[in-house]
């Protein structure tokens, strides 16, 4: 019987030690081989993939990363869709019955996008998954407290918002608040307000997390949801 199998990373698996050995993940009693993962370039944009079978192992060895795009979608039983953040937000996304997954970056411009709107729009007219079956988890990512931008990019995030609808729910100027606005896309995706998970930790301030913002490094954790043939 398939079941989802669900992931949201902290310094204990890195990004860039995956890159390094490519050798398999063993999180929570479950190995998940490179081969089985996919991983996608993260560019910041609102491109949501729809996976075959041939792309299990992008990212990996000699298997370019799917190009473009900031997400992607499958119902593929074992293969597991790879978001690495560092103050970005991994939203990750499966239908309850595991018709199919969805796997989201969702930094300031994937957030302004609204990309994880594009990602349930996807396993609704590709995969046909309801709305109200679709449960969403919001990983780690960094707070309105400490994400501050200039006034040039406040302005145009807020004015992109608003003409999509959206509040940008900051209570203080030139600060983005990101995850409130991921809750709002969601809603307005149709997903139910019991069906959104938050974890409400932010990456800059917990030292279990990595966060570009703090240290200015080069490595991320690593999130993963899949379709699990157990």
């Amino acid at each position: 019987m398939s079941k989802i199998f669900l992931h949201l990373g902290d310094k204990e698996h890195d990004y860039r030690s995956l890159m390094k050995y490519q050798t398999a993940v063993s999180i929570a009693g479950k190995t998940i081989l490179p081969a089985q993962m996919v991983v996608c370039e993260q560019t910041h944009s609102d491109i949501v993939h729809i996976c075959s079978a041939e792309d299990s192992g992008a990212g990996f060895g000699a298997h370019p990363q799917i190009p473009c795009a900031d997400g992607f979608a499958t119902n593929i039983v074992d293969q597991y869709l790879l978001i690495r953040t560092a103050d970005c937000y991994p939203v990750l996304l499966y239908e309850k019955d595991a018709k199919a997954v969805a796997a989201v970056h969702s930094g300031r411009e994937g957030t302004r996008q609204n990309i994880v709107g594009q990602a349930v729009q996807t396993l609704v007219e590709h995969f046909g998954c309801d709305p109200a079956n679709i449960v969403a988890h919001v990983g780690a990512g960094i707070c309105e407290e400490h994400y501050q931008v200039s006034e040039e990019l406040y302005d145009a995030f807020n004015a992109s918002l608003n003409a999509e609808g959206f509040n940008a729910c900051s209570s203080k100027h030139r600060h983005l608040n990101l995850r409130a606005i991921i809750f709002q896309q969601l809603i307005k995706a149709d997903l139910k307000f019991i069906n959104i998970e938050n974890v409400q930790i932010c990456s800059y301030e917990n030292p279990d997390y990595f966060s570009y913002r703090r240290d200015l490094g080069n490595n991320r954790q690593i999130n993963l949801i899949g379709i699990s043939n157990e």
